[in-house]
């Protein structure tokens, strides 16, 4: 991430001293000229003072531009390190997010013994089933799920039909909801997992968690560990 900032700031950096390095060969052209038109002008017919001091007035003008605009380079560089600093502090962070994956781990000592999903039904089914898959998409659990309209939270501690434990893998939920007519609606599902990593490559920050990747606008709530 540092070596990021880094060379962002150094495209604007060199952006800046290019053009100003281009405005000073111009201007030292520009005065070589005019020394050379001051020399050798006709005394009956002397160069025009007001288009000489316009010149001159144009030339600053530019010059207060680029300065403008290397500072604002330099503001954008500064606000760009200050991003990324800010969402360093959110990795090893658990997220609630959009996502089916939950990764389960019997062995874990910091909460991924268990998988905490949370399901959204638009409205009043018939009947709704829960289904737990494996990496390999092994249906390994199934179970009732709620029926009412509105949110709903499911906790998954890793026990199988035949009662043993699940083995540490990435596990997806999926709702099956039903209305009366036998008709299946979308169920929205998010679930609770680790920020593992923060991609700022792009215009949008974009995080792993635990294998569902967000934005930062996807995120519904961050947990303190």
């Amino acid at each position: 991430m540092v070596d990021g900032v880094g060379s962002a700031a150094s495209t604007y950096q060199t952006a800046g001293d290019k053009a100003a390095a281009t405005l000073a060969g111009n201007f030292d052209d520009f005065l070589v000229l005019l020394t050379t038109q001051l020399m050798n002008q006709d005394p009956m017919d002397p160069m025009d003072s007001g288009e000489f001091t316009q010149q001159l007035v144009q030339f600053s003008g530019v010059e207060q531009q680029i300065k403008t605009n290397q500072n604002l380079e330099t503001l954008a560089s500064l606000t760009l390190m200050n991003h990324q600093s800010s969402m360093a502090s959110y990795l090893g962070k658990d997220a609630l997010v959009p996502g089916l994956i939950g990764k389960f781990d019997p062995a874990s000592t910091t909460g991924q013994n268990e998988v905490h999903w949370r399901y959204n039904l638009p409205a009043e089914v018939a009947e709704a089933k829960i289904e737990v898959r494996n990496s390999s998409g092994e249906v390994v659990y199934t179970g009732n799920a709620e029926t009412a309209y509105g949110t709903h939270d499911f906790t998954w501690n890793g026990e199988l039909a035949d009662g043993s434990t699940a083995p540490a893998d990435s596990y997806k939920l999926k709702i099956i909801a039903k209305d009366e007519d036998s008709q299946i609606l979308d169920v929205g599902i998010a679930v609770r997992g680790t920020i593992q990593s923060v991609d700022l490559t792009g215009t949008e920050a974009l995080f792993n968690i635990d294998g569902n990747y967000v934005y930062q606008t996807d995120i519904v709530q961050l947990y303190n560990k």
